[in-house]
């Protein structure tokens, strides 16, 4: 027997105990992801799974983790399907997951409440990014399946509802692994076609799986970017997909689609009929009314006695002019009147008055002369009298006695 053994022939000898161990190869173990790593260029995952007092490591090789229906994270709690071996390298027994699904919710629903999440932050679900259906719609994009009864149940609405409407209709699947791409597809075909003023996206009823192409990224990306409003009509009433979050209008069937996507011209047609009956009996008492009105007036004396109403408004208007006329006559007379006594009085300070009196008007240097003492000896003086004009020359001076004191 050998006095020791190598580190290799221990870790050996460890792992072929464990391997014969028939509970360790093969059981479920519960736990809580943490410290969770995914490298892409292998496509291994690792990661620890923990309770509350203890954790252990685990990997999960890229042939086991490609069919997973959910993300792992830490803080997941899960059940794992393992078997416990050692890894030679650092002589540390490791947990090798085959199969993982979350504690208490099925992985489906793990993965959509996931990628609902990570939409969500993306702003595809954002309700001031939708657009608004129009009210009146003449042409109608359909992405679905051309042999599915959801289609039937579009085309049977649309036609009760407005016979002219023209439709479009893009075929897809709507399960499988290609439907994603091709419901995508379909709605950017619509859009680049131009005509159509709403579409309609959807298939029948189904289990979550049958569903699933409608809850993509792929799909909920196409209606996101749809220049055209998308109504989203998947499943029952009971069925929500994360198309229904994306959609400008989600209805709860495919016949409810229809019914929102275009207006319903006989009823229409029933409320113009109705409004037009409505209009026509107000119309009618409305003429009823002014026609009254005018038997009434068309009985007034002045449609019955038209000549002695225009002989008395006649008689009026010449009285009035009369009254106007005399009271212009009295203006002007009292106006002529003052303008008389004005005049006298001016003429009375003429200085033409003042001349026909006796007496004369002085002037140097053809300035009319107020007093004496504007002249001086020598200088020479026009006097005005009423009847001409004398030139003289001043010889003497003599102040009057009050000027002189």
């Amino acid at each position: 027997m050998k006095a020791f053994i190598s580190v290799s022939e221990l870790n050996e000898y460890i792992s072929n105990l464990l391997a014969a161990d028939e509970f360790l190869s093969d059981f479920w173990i519960k736990g809580e992801i943490s410290g969770f790593k995914y490298y892409r260029q292998s496509g291994h995952m690792y990661f620890n799974l923990k309770d509350e007092q203890a954790a252990v490591s685990c990997v999960m090789f890229r042939n086991r983790n490609q069919g997973l229906k959910f993300e792992l994270e830490d803080g997941l709690e899960v059940l794992a399907r393992v078997y416990v071996s050692v890894y030679p390298r650092q002589g540390k027994y490791q947990v090798y997951v085959q199969d993982i699904q979350p504690y208490g919710k099925g992985g489906l629903y793990l993965k959509l409440e996931q990628l609902r999440k990570k939409l969500e932050a993306a702003g595809y679900f954002l309700s001031d990014k939708k657009k608004a259906i129009p009210p009146w719609v003449d042409c109608v994009g359909i992405v679905t399946s051309q042999d599915g009864a959801a289609l039937k149940d579009i085309l049977r609405v649309i036609r009760q509802r407005h016979p002219g409407c023209e439709v479009i209709l893009v075929h897809s699947s709507v399960q499988g692994e290609n439907a994603p791409m091709e419901l995508a597809e379909g709605i950017r075909l619509i859009n680049t076609y131009g005509r159509a003023q709403v579409i309609i996206i959807g298939r029948g009823g189904g289990s979550l799986e049958d569903l699933m192409a409608f809850n993509t990224e792929t799909v909920v990306k196409a209606i996101f970017e749809s220049a055209i409003p998308v109504i989203s009509a998947v499943g029952h009433e009971i069925d929500f997909s994360l198309a229904d979050l994306a959609a400008d209008l989600r209805a709860a069937t495919p016949t409810q689609a229809a019914s929102l996507a275009v207006p319903d011209i006989p009823q229409l047609n029933n409320e113009l009929m109705k409004y037009t009956q409505r209009m026509n009996r107000l119309m009618e008492q409305k003429l009823g009314q002014y026609s009254e009105t005018l038997d009434r007036i068309m009985l007034g004396r002045v449609w019955k006695e038209p000549d002695i109403i225009i002989k008395e408004k006649k008689r009026q208007v010449s009285e009035e002019q009369e009254r106007i006329n005399r009271q212009v006559g009295d203006y002007l007379q009292l106006r002529c009147h003052r303008y008389s006594m004005a005049v006298e009085a001016l003429d009375n300070l003429s200085p033409l008055k003042v001349l026909q009196r006796g007496y004369a008007v002085a002037y140097k240097n053809h300035r009319l002369m107020a007093q004496m003492s504007q002249a001086e000896i020598g200088d020479y003086l026009e006097l005005i009298f009423k009847d001409g004009k004398l030139g003289v020359r001043v010889g003497s001076k003599e102040m009057v006695a009050d000027e002189k004191k």
